[in-house]
């Protein structure tokens, strides 16, 4: 659960300094890449949001897996891809919904 949670803050302060990075600009949605490219910083931690993500899904499947297997999946990928698209999509559609606003 800790590695869960920490995806999930790396994730979140990468997807922040990203949209910093890009202020002025609108960024993609889902796929894309950005105007200004991301600090090398920013890639280090979405790397590490990933790996870690892995590690905490499979972990939490893990402990499903044991009681009921299909559900146990069924958990896994809900929760990975939550984890993983969840906190950037969120501070992109923010960022967006500023730079729209601002004109």
């Amino acid at each position: 659960m800790t590695a869960t949670i920490l995806s999930v803050l790396l994730h979140t302060w990468g997807a922040i300094v990203a949209a910093r990075q890009n202020f002025g600009y609108r960024l993609p949605a889902i796929s894309g890449g950005y105007p200004v490219r991301p600090a090398q910083r920013v890639k280090r931690a979405q790397t590490a949001g990933w790996l870690l993500s892995i590690v905490g899904v499979l972990g939490i499947g893990g402990a499903v897996w044991d009681t009921a297997p299909w559900w146990g999946l069924a958990t896994a990928a809900v929760l990975f891809l939550l984890v993983n698209v969840v906190p950037s999509l969120a501070v992109t559609a923010l960022h967006n919904r500023r730079e729209l606003a601002r004109g």
